[in-house]
């Protein structure tokens, strides 16, 4: 009986060890469902074939870290060619109830994702910074983020910023 019950002990400690790793690894997790506010366009642009620059307003419902039930408003600019694309520049403003944060993006790159020659998915990566915070997201101000996205659906993607 005492062994069944060391065993279980012990099986319960890894658990709950692995829970706790997991929640504190995601404390620093911000995540957010968006949606383009326009269907993202390139504009030609330069004298390369291909070149372009794309301007993408988005709206994004924060789902996940302290300004969860927030919304963030936003524009990406990127220099667009046939690879891919590199952030000129991006940000917005994240607003909730009593909080507020300006969010910077910076060495964004844009890859597409291709299946039969056709693009279906479009990933981005880079760096962020919260350049100020108010309220209940005062402790974000000034803290750095790497972030990604993918698409989910068309005109739709999914964002994730990791504090550092």
């Amino acid at each position: 009986m005492l062994p069944r019950i060391v065993a279980c002990a012990l099986a319960l400690a890894t658990v709950m060890q692995a829970a706790v790793l997991k929640t504190s690894a995601q404390e620093n997790v911000d995540a957010y469902a968006c949606r383009y506010i326009e269907a993202p366009t390139a504009e030609p642009f330069g004298d390369r074939e291909g070149q372009g620059i794309s301007v993408r307003d988005y709206s994004c419902q924060v789902t996940q870290g302290p300004l969860s039930g927030g919304v963030l408003t936003a524009r990406a600019v990127w220099e667009m060619d046939e690879s891919g694309g590199k952030l000129l520049l991006g940000g917005g403003v994240i607003r909730k109830p009593g909080a507020l944060a300006v969010i910077q993006l910076s060495d964004g790159k844009l890859e597409y994702v291709l299946a039969n020659g056709d693009v279906t998915e479009v990933r981005t990566s880079g760096r962020g910074v919260y350049l100020l915070a108010s309220g209940g997201a005062a402790p974000l101000s000034g803290k750095s983020f790497t972030y990604v996205t993918k698409t989910t659906e068309p005109g739709q993607f999914y964002f994730e910023d990791k504090r550092q």
